[in-house]
């Protein structure tokens, strides 16, 4: 019933970027973000007490078990994870980890919760760019400079090793819990897009962490890696 209104509102000058949408795509997903979250926030908030309160009880076990591996994997260095030497972040990607950390375990809203989790993969690509341009004659070697160092651009095999220690340092409060909300909340139109990708990844460092046994890894996550 608001359709009219949305469509007035896209065509302001604010949202100019919409004028070369010449399918209405971007405007229509736009539509669609605004819609989802509007209903979240009237329909999810109110219930969200006991939606909580029940995938808490249905996977407290997980969630005790991976907080133990996440403790004690959060002091492990960037080499224990599998990081190429050549994409071995100088800040330990700390905004990568703090996106998740605030975005992802903190936020209220599922749908924020997932931009949130776009937002994180996207800085890992953003991030190593940034200090590779900084820096682009030597690498990082968990605490110490080295040189010289080969060039290569961040691939899908280099990607979830990073996203995996980033997960594993923002330390997200019962993350099995969290992944069912996620991927129960989740648009099913985003599903096999952008946002589907990378919350199939965030599900896939959940399951690795939660998956490993830490008797078998004491020097890295070969164990996982090269399984």
């Amino acid at each position: 019933g608001c359709r009219d209104d949305l469509i007035s509102i896209s065509q302001r000058r604010d949202f100019a970027a919409l004028v070369d949408d010449d399918e209405h795509s971007i405007r229509d997903g736009l539509f669609r973000d605004a819609v989802r979250e509007q209903t979240e926030i009237e329909i999810y908030v109110p219930l969200r007490s006991a939606i909580s309160k029940y995938l808490v009880y249905a996977h407290f076990n997980e969630d005790v078990e991976i907080k133990y591996k996440m403790q004690a994997l959060a002091d492990k260095p960037q080499s224990y994870f599998r990081i190429p030497k050549e994409h071995r972040s100088r800040s330990d990607w700390q905004s990568v980890s703090n996106i998740l950390r605030e975005g992802v375990g903190r936020s209220t809203l599922p749908c924020v919760k997932l931009r949130a989790v776009v937002d994180a993969a996207k800085e890992i690509s953003s991030l190593d760019s940034e200090e590779r341009t900084a820096f682009p004659e030597s690498t990082f070697f968990d605490g110490a400079p080295a040189l010289p160092a080969e060039r290569r651009a961040l691939g899908a095999d280099d990607f979830l090793p990073i996203f995996i220690y980033c997960f594993v340092r923002a330390g997200i409060e019962r993350p099995s819990a969290l992944c069912a909300l996620l991927g129960t909340m989740c648009d099913p139109a985003k599903m096999s897009g952008e946002t589907g990708y990378y919350l199939a990844s965030f599900n896939s460092a959940y399951m690795y962490v939660h998956e490993l046994d830490l008797t078998q890894a004491d020097n890295d996550l070969s164990v996982i890696f090269d399984a």
